[in-house]
Protein backbone atom coordinates (compact mmCIF):
# COMPACT_ATOMS: atom_id res chain seq x y z
CA UNK A 1 0.00 0.00 0.00
CA UNK A 2 1.42 3.38 -0.93
CA UNK A 3 1.98 5.95 1.79
CA UNK A 4 -0.74 8.16 0.26
CA UNK A 5 -3.28 5.29 0.37
CA UNK A 6 -2.25 4.48 3.94
CA UNK A 7 -2.73 8.10 4.90
CA UNK A 8 -6.26 8.16 3.38
CA UNK A 9 -7.16 4.89 5.12
CA UNK A 10 -5.90 6.24 8.46
CA UNK A 11 -7.84 9.48 7.96
CA UNK A 12 -11.04 7.55 7.24
CA UNK A 13 -10.62 5.41 10.36
CA UNK A 14 -9.86 8.49 12.47
CA UNK A 15 -12.97 10.27 11.16
CA UNK A 16 -15.15 7.27 12.00
CA UNK A 17 -13.66 7.07 15.49
CA UNK A 18 -14.33 10.77 16.10
CA UNK A 19 -17.91 10.43 14.88
CA UNK A 20 -18.48 7.46 17.17
CA UNK A 21 -17.07 9.32 20.17
CA UNK A 22 -19.19 12.38 19.42
CA UNK A 23 -22.34 10.30 19.11
CA UNK A 24 -21.63 8.60 22.42
CA UNK A 25 -21.46 11.91 24.26
CA UNK A 26 -25.23 12.36 24.54
CA UNK A 27 -28.28 10.22 24.93
CA UNK A 28 -30.27 8.49 22.29
CA UNK A 29 -33.83 9.01 23.48
CA UNK A 30 -35.14 6.95 20.59
CA UNK A 31 -33.92 3.75 22.25
CA UNK A 32 -33.94 2.21 25.64
CA UNK A 33 -36.31 0.28 27.80
CA UNK A 34 -38.33 1.95 30.53
CA UNK A 35 -36.69 2.23 33.90
CA UNK A 36 -36.83 -1.00 35.92
CA UNK A 37 -37.66 1.04 39.03
CA UNK A 38 -40.99 0.10 40.58
CA UNK A 39 -43.70 2.68 40.09
CA UNK A 40 -43.73 5.27 42.83
CA UNK A 41 -47.50 5.58 42.43
CA UNK A 42 -49.44 8.44 43.96
CA UNK A 43 -48.00 11.24 46.04
CA UNK A 44 -46.82 10.44 49.53
CA UNK A 45 -49.15 9.41 52.35
CA UNK A 46 -48.58 12.73 54.12
CA UNK A 47 -51.02 14.32 51.71
CA UNK A 48 -48.57 16.84 50.30
CA UNK A 49 -45.36 16.42 48.48
CA UNK A 50 -42.32 18.60 48.74
CA UNK A 51 -41.66 18.80 45.00
CA UNK A 52 -45.20 19.95 44.32
CA UNK A 53 -44.65 23.12 46.29
CA UNK A 54 -46.52 24.49 49.26
CA UNK A 55 -49.94 23.00 49.82
CA UNK A 56 -49.36 20.30 47.19
CA UNK A 57 -49.87 22.72 44.29
CA UNK A 58 -50.06 21.19 40.84
CA UNK A 59 -46.83 21.32 38.89
CA UNK A 60 -46.75 22.40 35.26
CA UNK A 61 -44.44 21.62 32.38
CA UNK A 62 -43.94 25.27 31.46
CA UNK A 63 -43.24 26.54 34.98
CA UNK A 64 -41.59 23.60 36.75
CA UNK A 65 -40.24 20.99 34.32
CA UNK A 66 -39.22 22.92 31.20
CA UNK A 67 -36.76 25.13 33.15
CA UNK A 68 -35.04 21.96 34.42
CA UNK A 69 -34.75 20.25 31.05
CA UNK A 70 -33.79 23.03 28.66
CA UNK A 71 -30.51 24.20 30.23
CA UNK A 72 -29.24 20.65 30.73
CA UNK A 73 -30.71 18.75 27.77
CA UNK A 74 -30.91 21.27 24.92
CA UNK A 75 -27.10 21.53 24.67
CA UNK A 76 -27.18 18.11 22.97
CA UNK A 77 -30.87 17.58 22.15
CA UNK A 78 -31.38 20.23 19.47
CA UNK A 79 -31.12 20.15 15.70
CA UNK A 80 -27.49 20.12 14.63
CA UNK A 81 -26.21 19.16 18.08
CA UNK A 82 -24.69 15.87 19.29
CA UNK A 83 -28.07 14.22 19.96
CA UNK A 84 -29.79 15.99 17.08
CA UNK A 85 -30.71 12.67 15.48
CA UNK A 86 -32.84 11.48 18.42
CA UNK A 87 -36.56 11.82 18.95
CA UNK A 88 -36.08 14.25 21.84
CA UNK A 89 -35.28 17.60 20.27
CA UNK A 90 -35.83 20.86 22.10
CA UNK A 91 -36.77 24.12 20.41
CA UNK A 92 -36.42 26.25 23.53
CA UNK A 93 -40.14 27.04 23.64
CA UNK A 94 -42.22 25.32 26.33
CA UNK A 95 -45.38 25.03 24.22
CA UNK A 96 -43.47 23.44 21.32
CA UNK A 97 -41.36 21.16 23.53
CA UNK A 98 -44.24 19.88 25.69
CA UNK A 99 -45.63 17.35 23.13
CA UNK A 100 -42.09 16.11 22.44
CA UNK A 101 -41.37 15.45 26.11
CA UNK A 102 -44.76 13.72 26.51
CA UNK A 103 -43.52 10.99 24.14
CA UNK A 104 -41.18 9.94 26.99
CA UNK A 105 -43.75 10.10 29.79
CA UNK A 106 -45.94 7.28 31.11
CA UNK A 107 -48.65 8.65 33.39
CA UNK A 108 -49.92 5.11 34.10
CA UNK A 109 -46.52 4.12 35.57
CA UNK A 110 -44.77 7.44 36.31
CA UNK A 111 -41.54 6.01 37.74
CA UNK A 112 -41.15 3.89 34.59
CA UNK A 113 -41.16 6.93 32.30
CA UNK A 114 -38.26 6.97 29.84
CA UNK A 115 -37.56 10.63 30.58
CA UNK A 116 -36.77 9.68 34.20
CA UNK A 117 -34.67 6.69 33.17
CA UNK A 118 -32.61 8.79 30.77
CA UNK A 119 -32.24 11.72 33.21
CA UNK A 120 -30.88 9.36 35.85
CA UNK A 121 -28.34 7.89 33.42
CA UNK A 122 -30.15 4.63 32.61
CA UNK A 123 -29.49 4.08 28.90
CA UNK A 124 -28.33 7.69 28.51
CA UNK A 125 -25.07 8.01 26.66
CA UNK A 126 -24.65 11.48 28.12
CA UNK A 127 -24.58 10.07 31.66
CA UNK A 128 -26.59 11.17 34.65
CA UNK A 129 -28.27 14.54 34.29
CA UNK A 130 -30.30 14.41 37.53
CA UNK A 131 -29.74 11.50 39.90
CA UNK A 132 -32.74 9.50 41.07
CA UNK A 133 -33.91 11.08 44.32
CA UNK A 134 -32.48 14.52 43.53
CA UNK A 135 -34.90 17.46 43.89
CA UNK A 136 -34.99 17.90 40.09
CA UNK A 137 -35.72 14.21 39.49
CA UNK A 138 -38.44 14.28 42.14
CA UNK A 139 -40.01 17.37 40.55
CA UNK A 140 -40.28 15.62 37.17
CA UNK A 141 -41.58 12.43 38.82
CA UNK A 142 -44.27 14.34 40.75
CA UNK A 143 -45.25 16.25 37.60
CA UNK A 144 -45.79 12.93 35.81
CA UNK A 145 -47.70 11.54 38.82
CA UNK A 146 -50.01 14.56 38.55
CA UNK A 147 -50.80 13.68 34.94
CA UNK A 148 -48.02 15.71 33.26
CA UNK A 149 -50.03 18.93 32.80
CA UNK A 150 -48.79 21.59 30.40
Amino acid sequence: MSSERAHHAFAAVAALACAALGAAACADFSRGAPSPVADAGAPTATGGDAAAGEGGATLSFAKDVFPLLVPTCMMCHAPGQEAGDTQLLFTGTASADYPTVLMFVDTTAPAGSRILAKMSGNGHQGGTVYAAGSPEYETVLHWIQQGAPP
